[in-house]
């Protein structure tokens, strides 16, 4: 594996990264919107054999993401090539939409132009922040809303989720919400001693205040 794949990839079994790809199954054709450097394509290319299409408006990280086994990479702002003709009569089994939605101006629009793109039973996957974490409620009881450079506070992120107003974000746009899984490092943490079973529930037991992002598999109405 090259260094970029190593630095950005995730293989944390309860960690976002896994959530997603452990979705989509085998040899399936997979549109990577907001693909960066393309380290969950490669890990779909090799180990899934899947066929990527990736989006990317960064130059750099397509330059990289052609390293990574996309069979198309577009590099242009995401609504700007959901138009491009490349993309006209495709039809995808499975649409990543990896910590995307909020860093847009209208996501709206977005989740509107991919319906065309999606096959009949295919799936959208998403992963949100969750902006009710209980990291974000203690810092609002004490008077702060600090953005950071990266996390559910990114100073880049444009809109912020609760599970509640994301799920109506993606039915308003003709999705039916299939599956809500939280994320978040209970698990993880309860791992190191043994104990994941018992972190796992408490998650699922309190999502709302312990998840730091939701991952969400839609489909067509």
């Amino acid at each position: 594996m090259d260094k970029e794949f190593i630095y950005n990839f995730s293989a944390e079994p309860t960690g976002t990264h896994m959530l997603l790809l452990g979705q989509v199954a085998p040899n399936s054709k997979v549109l990577d919107i907001g693909c960066a450097a393309g380290y969950l394509g490669k890990y779909l290319a090799v180990e899934k054999q899947c066929e990527m299409w990736g989006i990317e408006p960064d130059k750099d990280a397509v330059e990289m993401a052609k390293q990574n086994s996309y069979k198309f990479l577009l590099n242009k702002n995401i609504e700007e090539a959901l138009h491009d003709p490349a993309l006209a009569g495709q039809e995808f089994d499975y649409i990543l939409l990896g910590d995307v939605l909020e860093h847009l101006l209208y996501p709206e629009r977005i989740l509107e132009l991919l319906k065309i793109l999606i096959r009949k039973n295919g799936k959208l996957l998403v992963s949100l922040p969750n902006v009710a974490h209980y990291s974000v409620r203690f810092s609002l009881l004490k008077g702060k809303w600090d953005m950071k450079d990266s996390g559910i506070m990114d100073r880049t992120h444009l809109h912020f989720y609760t599970v509640k107003t994301a799920k109506a974000l993606l039915e308003k746009q003709g999705w039916k919400v299939e599956a809500i899984r939280p994320r978040g490092d209970l698990e993880r943490w309860f791992r190191k001693i043994g104990l994941e079973k018992i972190g796992q529930k408490v998650l699922f037991l309190f999502p709302e205040f312990f998840s730091i992002q939701f991952i969400f598999t839609a489909s067509l109405k």
